[in-house]
């Protein structure tokens, strides 16, 4: 049902335009008592990104700060549909620039710190998302950061974990200004030193 609600409200987006929906999609995601209209909110925005890709981007801002409200939920299920939805505003405007996502990214980066295992893992992906739109001065610095952390994740023991350590140090050898070598003398070797013996989970 929250599924078609998204569905639907991604395609009135598209038909009478995002301004139309910016209302009901601020009230949903501040909706306090309940967590089903926030994540029904995110999940909106995230359609949204997909199904109108560039054209997306004349409401970044505004779709960035609806939804940034709900970094910090306190349900998992929103916590992890949220950095996800900013990946998707990310990628449908690539050519838009990093100044939309500058509002969230702090509360982005300061989340890696309280978060766990999947949610942590998306916030990563997140981050990695916003990494290519900075100029390569930052992109460098921040992408040093991310290491940092995947470095104490490379250590955990299963299959989801892995899976995102290689998908973010994938995302972060594209960027420009990241030096590839050091992440060929410092994380590679850590990461097949940790990989034996690891199981895919189910």
């Amino acid at each position: 049902m929250h599924q078609e609600t998204q569905k639907t409200k991604s395609v009135v987006a598209a038909a009478l335009g995002v301004p139309a929906l910016l209302p009901f999609l601020k009230e949903a995601c501040e909706r306090e008592d309940s967590w089903h209209a926030r994540h029904t909110g995110v999940k909106t925005v995230q359609q949204i990104a997909v199904r109108l890709g560039s054209d997306v981007c004349p409401h970044l801002e505004s779709l960035v700060g609806i939804i940034g409200y709900c970094l910090n939920d306190e349900n998992e299920e929103v916590q992890i549909i949220t950095p996800l939805c900013l990946s998707a505003l990310a990628e449908a405007s690539a050519l838009n620039g990093f100044e939309s996502f500058d509002s969230v990214f702090k509360t982005l980066c300061n989340c890696t710190s309280l978060c766990r295992g999947k949610v942590l893992g998306d916030f990563l992906v997140a981050i990695c998302s916003l990494i290519p739109l900075m100029d390569a001065t930052h992109a460098a610095y921040y992408a040093k950061e991310v290491m940092d952390i995947l470095i104490r994740l490379i250590k955990w023991n299963d299959f989801q974990t892995k899976e995102t350590v290689v998908k973010v140090m994938s995302q972060c050898l594209s960027t420009e200004g990241v030096d590839a070598d050091y992440y060929r003398k410092e994380i590679l070797p850590e990461f097949f030193r940790n990989s034996g013996g690891s199981k895919p989970g189910r």
